[in-house]
C-alpha cells in the first residue's frame, strides 16, 4: 500500500484538531503518516496533538515560532516519506474514501501528478448543511481541470481553482518547484498550483464525491478578499508576469495583466481612503503606466483623496 503523508499546519485550533485527526484516522486507506505541525500556538494544540500522537504512533507532532501557514506546511513537507501528499488545514475534514480513491487513480494513471475532487463547505454551527461556496449559497466554483500546459496555467491565472486539501499529489513533485513561499502569508497555495502548472504538472480532476474535502466555515475562516491578501495577489503576478512573457505565453500575459491591473486599482482605493496616499499613489501609477490611462488613475487618485477627506469632516 502506498505511503502518503498528511499535513496539517494548526495554529490556535485546538477547539477544532481532534474532529480533523479523527477524519484522518476514519480513512478506508490506512497506511499514512501525519504530520500535525504546530505553528507557535498558545492554545491546547500542543496538547491535543501529543494524545493522538500517544495513541498511534502514525501522528507527529512538530512545532515550531510562529511563521506563518507557508513555513509550517514546509516543515512537515520536509519531514513527509510519503510518495503521494495530502495536505489538510487544522479545522477541515476529509471523507473516509478520499485517500483509497485518489491513490488508486494515480496508481493506475503514472503520467498524472494531482489529483483533485470536489469539495464542500459547511457552517461549524450546522455541519449538516453543505455548499458548493465559501458564502454557503451552493454556487460552483471549482472547475474540471485535465491535462498539463498553458491551457492548465490560464485557468490559474483567472483565479486559484483548488481549495488546498483537495489534491493529492506526488512528492516527486516538489523536486521540480519547490517547497511553499515562506514570505506569502496568504494566497501561498494558488501560488504553489501556479508553480506546478508552469513546471508542466498533469491536473485530473475527479466527480467521484468519495473524493471530498469539507471545509469548515467560521468567525476564524480568513476571508476570500481583503486588501492583504490582494497584496499577495499583486507580488504573485508581477512574478509570474515576467516568467510568461519569458516563454512567450501571448494570451496568458494578457490574462494576467488584466488580473493584476484590477487588483492594483483595487488595492490603491483601499490604500488612499485609508489615508496611505503614497502606497495608494504608487498602485496607481503602476496601473496607469500599465493601461496607458494615465488622466483617467490621476482623476481616480485625487477623487478617492477627497473622498476620504470628506469622510473625516
Amino acid at each position: 500500500m502506498s505511503l502518503v503523508s498528511i499535513i496539517i499546519p494548526c495554529y490556535n485550533y485546538g477547539w477544532l484538531l481532534n474532529e480533523t485527526l479523527e477524519s484522518v484516522l476514519a480513512q478506508l486507506h490506512q497506511n499514512w503518516e501525519c504530520f500535525i505541525v504546530d505553528d507557535g500556538s498558545t492554545d491546547s494544540t500542543r496538547d491535543v496533538a501529543l494524545q493522538y500522537a500517544a495513541r498511534d504512533q502514525r501522528f507527529h507532532y512538530l512545532y515550531q515560532e510562529n511563521k506563518g501557514l507557508s513555513a509550517a506546511r514546509n516543515l512537515g513537507l520536509q519531514a513527509a516519506q510519503g510518495i503521494y501528499i495530502q495536505l489538510l488545514d487544522a479545522d477541515d475534514l476529509l471523507v473516509a474514501d478520499k485517500l483509497a480513491i485518489q491513490i488508486d487513480f494515480l496508481n493506475a494513471h503514472p503520467e498524472v501528478d494531482i489529483v483533485y475532487g470536489e469539495a464542500r463547505y459547511f457552517l461549524h454551527t450546522n455541519p449538516r448543511q453543505l455548499s458548493r461556496s465559501f458564502d454557503m449559497k451552493d454556487q460552483a466554483w471549482m472547475v474540471p481541470l485535465h491535462g498539463a500546459g498553458l491551457p492548465i496555467i490560464e485557468k490559474f491565472i483567472d483565479s486559484n481553482r483548488l481549495v488546498v486539501s483537495a489534491p493529492l499529489f506526488k512528492s516527486s513533485l516538489l523536486k521540480k518547484v519547490g517547497l511553499f513561499t515562506p514570505a506569502l502569508r496568504s494566497m501561498e497555495d494558488w501560488e504553489f498550483w501556479l508553480r506546478c502548472a508552469m513546471a508542466g504538472a498533469c491536473f485530473h480532476y475527479d466527480s467521484n464525491p468519495d473524493t471530498m474535502t469539507l471545509i469548515r466555515v467560521h468567525a476564524s475562516s480568513l476571508s476570500q478578499n481583503n486588501p492583504r491578501m490582494l497584496s499577495h495577489m499583486i507580488s504573485i503576478r508581477e512574478k509570474l508576469q515576467k516568467q510568461l512573457l519569458k516563454i512567450g505565453a501571448a494570451n496568458a500575459v494578457i490574462l494576467n495583466r488584466t488580473e493584476l491591473n484590477a487588483a492594483r486599482e483595487y488595492n490603491a482605493v483601499h490604500n488612499v481612503r485609508s489615508g496611505d496616499l503614497g502606497t495608494g499613489l504608487r498602485l496607481f501609477w503602476q496601473t496607469a503606466r500599465s493601461t496607458g490611462r494615465y488622466t483617467y488613475y490621476l482623476r481616480s487618485a485625487v477623487y478617492w483623496w477627497r473622498h476620504r477627506q470628506h469622510s473625516h469632516q
